[in-house]
């Protein structure tokens, strides 16, 4: 069964000194069983309950004193043994500056500066060892000076805390440093300890570039040079018997290193090439890059990016099959093989996973395409014009005869609209029957005046009959639907809707009930809702082109409930009339177009006349009424829109606006004031006319004034609209 060790197991420290199991105890009580496996798993551990923890585990003894601190994290998904755990130990503490020196049966924590004075283990040829603990190996040479490899090769490749010597008497080298490090420099020495005639042994160091690439590049060209001699280099480079005399390359990765060991003329050639190779690049080596973009939208410009990238992969898939020149392989822009793009909402820019040269290709494209775009300030007037044109002509009669001294009989006769009065009246209807003439033309009396008693008590005479003469005719009328004004950005689509969300009955269903303890029986009537929008929509699309011309794709659509319904409302519900417009048209920057045309056409000629009387020619005039209306809709919509260029454009559009709401605001203020003076002048009249006698005041007057009231509050309202 395996062990499981994390940072959550308590440990309480006690002493600096750890006996596992008692410090004589016998051997089988020290250690278990080798082959049980352990898994690590601790995050940010105090390193003294690490040390804990391990001696726990293997059943070593650790002494150490209080220098040792710190927190340390192992990931561990897999199980290990525990000879393992404790390399992974040693590792640890290997990063923490220190390491672990045998002692008897104890094993003491050092730092690493002062281990090699430490009583370290030797390591002799012929043993191998990998692991992380600090060693002490000899390394005998046969062929190469150990004083040369030791001070040229070695010292630049080992850490300040590891030493080597070379021990003249043997050619021996003394190597102090972790077995696993040891390991590697003994791979370069097994590498530079062979019968050669090559002259010269050195150790570059490599800045940027990669040593394992240098010195793969290195090999490469001097292998080319050596198969190819000229002027007699290649004599140099070999020796009789066969011997290998080859220059060599050597990568170090540890310091990102070259161990060169050539001749004098191969070593020139491979100092010079690499301070060519070794320079520090224009761009970053990393493949991912984020790019912070000023005005582009990050989601669109990244979707528009990707499409790019997926074509450049399918002309790429379909062009495998074709031979291609190196010439015709170079000249390819973009690889797109391994070109992720990913677009960063929160702060607007895009994630580029690609290579150092896809990206500049794809900087290039972004730099061209992350612009400042220009917008467009939009003023729209929407209106309906309509032209209803109704004449009327026809004669009204009207009569009075005297019924003894109490009052009169009149008999009034109006064609337009039927016989609308025929009886009895007092003299209180008199001035109802004479305020008829104000819409027509009154002719003289045909018979003599006839005097009555009006409603003050007073005579008054009236003609006993009386001809009135419809003639009439109503002009056009213009009603401001909106008067929108919309900002937006070029080729992006704004949007204004004003209206109002009603409900439609679409079904009605009625059921019979009863009740099983009465005998009563009745309706249900359950009815479906769906509501529907009752509004005015209007949304363009504006594009700026070349010599301030803009673009306009514009779409209007007016829903409203018709007044005059098909068939019964609460049965079929309204009926909805519905106005659309839809075009795209080019404006100028600051002229307006207008956008429209007619809509309908409604002509009615209705004719009202008294029987038989009507029918006579021309004396038939006078018992009759024709009425004859025409009426047409035009809806247009008027659109300026203005180019924004810069922060003074918007500014001058900015200012306009506020000044016209200024305006408005002083036209109300002024209005309101009108408003307070007639009301405060209606007051004194009601006042006055408290106490004068009914024949010297009259409350005409005041209801005439209340005409310029209402013509205000009309204005008020357009000018709202406007």
């Amino acid at each position: 069964m395996p062990c499981c060790f994390s940072s959550r197991t308590p440990v309480t420290l006690v002493l600096f000194l750890f006996l596992a199991f008692g410090l004589f105890a016998p051997s089988a009580m020290a250690a278990k069983t080798a082959t049980e496996k352990v898994t690590l798993d601790f995050r940010d551990v105090e390193m003294t309950d690490l040390i804990q923890t391990v001696s726990e585990l293997t059943g070593r003894n650790f002494v150490y004193d209080d220098t040792v601190r710190g927190k340390a994290t192992i990931i561990s998904p897999e199980e290990m043994s525990k000879d393992e755990a404790y390399e992974v130990f040693l590792a640890v503490l290997n990063i923490k500056g220190f390491t672990v020196v045998p002692s008897g049966k104890l094993n003491k924590i050092v730092p690493v500066r002062s281990a090699k004075e430490s009583n370290l283990p030797t390591i002799t040829e012929g043993e191998r060892d990998a692991t992380e603990r600090y060693v002490t190996r000899l390394v005998p040479l046969q062929n190469v000076d150990a004083s040369v490899v030791a001070t040229t090769v070695l010292t630049p490749l080992i850490p300040k805390t590891s030493s080597v010597v070379a021990y003249t008497p043997s050619n021996t080298l003394i190597i102090t440093d972790t077995a696993a490090n040891i390991e590697r420099l003994v791979e370069i020495i097994a590498q530079l300890d062979l019968p050669s005639a090559l002259e010269q042994l050195e150790v570059i160091s490599l800045n940027y570039a990669a040593a394992d690439e240098v010195a793969q590049i290195c090999s490469q060209v001097i292998t080319q040079v050596t198969a190819n001699p000229r002027r007699g280099r290649g004599a140099t480079n070999v020796q009789s018997g066969g011997t290998n005399t080859a220059s060599k390359v050597i990568p170090y990765d540890r310091t990102n290193a070259l161990v060169v060991m050539a001749s004098g003329d191969d070593l020139t050639t491979i100092r010079d090439l690499v301070s060519r190779l070794d320079e520090k690049q224009a761009q970053e080596r990393s493949h991912i890059n984020v790019y912070y973009l000023e005005n582009a939208d990050a989601e669109t410009l990244g979707k528009t990016l990707n499409e790019i990238v997926t074509g450049v992969k399918t002309q790429s898939a379909q062009k495998q099959r074709a031979i291609k020149t190196p010439a015709q392989q170079q000249a390819a822009p973009l690889a797109g093989d391994a070109v992720t793009i990913t677009a960063d909402k929160p702060t607007n820019s895009l994630v580029i996973n690609s290579s150092p040269e896809d990206y500049e290709v794809i900087k290039e494209i972004i730099r061209k395409l992350d612009i400042k775009r220009k917008q467009v300030f939009v003023e729209a007037l929407i209106l309906e014009l309509s032209m209803d044109a109704t004449k009327k002509l026809g004669t009204s009669l009207q009569g009075a005869a005297g019924v003894g001294s109490e009052g009169a009989v009149f008999g009034v006769t109006n064609q337009n609209g039927g016989i609308a009065n025929l009886g009895d009246v007092d003299g209180d209807s008199v001035p109802d029957l004479l305020s008829q003439t104000v819409d027509g033309i009154m002719l003289g009396g045909l018979f003599n005046m006839i005097n009555v008693t009006g409603a003050d008590g007073n005579s008054m005479s009236v003609p006993a009959l009386s001809a009135l003469i419809d003639l009439s005719r109503t002009d056009a009328d213009v009603n401001i639907l909106s008067a929108p004004r919309l900002l937006t950005s070029d080729n992006e689509e704004a949007e204004i809707v004003v209206g109002s969300n009603v409900p439609i009955i679409t079904s009605r269903l009625t059921n019979a009930v009863s009740t099983s303890t009465t005998t009563s029986s009745g309706l249900a009537t359950s009815v479906s809702v769906e509501r529907k929008d009752v509004a005015l929509t209007l949304r363009f699309t504006p594009q700026v082109t070349d010599g301030d011309l803009v673009r306009l794709k514009v779409y209007q659509e007016i829903t409203d409930i018709a007044q005059n319904s098909v068939g019964d409302v609460d049965q079929v519900g309204p009926t909805f009339t519905k106005r659309l417009l839809q075009n795209t048209v080019v404006a100028e920057n600051g002229r307006t177009v207008v956008l429209g045309g007619l809509i309908g056409t409604n002509v009615q000629e209705v004719v009202t006349k008294v029987p038989f009387l009507g029918d006579i020619p021309l004396l038939g005039w006078l018992f009759k009424s024709k009425s004859k209306s025409e009426a047409k809709t035009n809806l247009l919509i008027f659109i300026t829109p203005h180019i924004i260029k810069n922060g003074e454009d918007l500014a001058a559009v900015t200012s306009r606006s506020r000044g016209m709401m200024d305006r408005f605001k002083k036209v109300n203020l002024r209005k309101e004031g009108e408003l307070e003076a007639l009301e405060a002048e209606l007051l004194n009249v009601a006042d006055e006319a408290v106490t004068t006698t009914p024949a010297e005041g009259t409350m005409t007057a005041p209801v005439e004034e209340t005409v310029p009231a209402t013509d205000e509050a009309t204005d008020t309202e357009e000018s709202h609209e406007e």
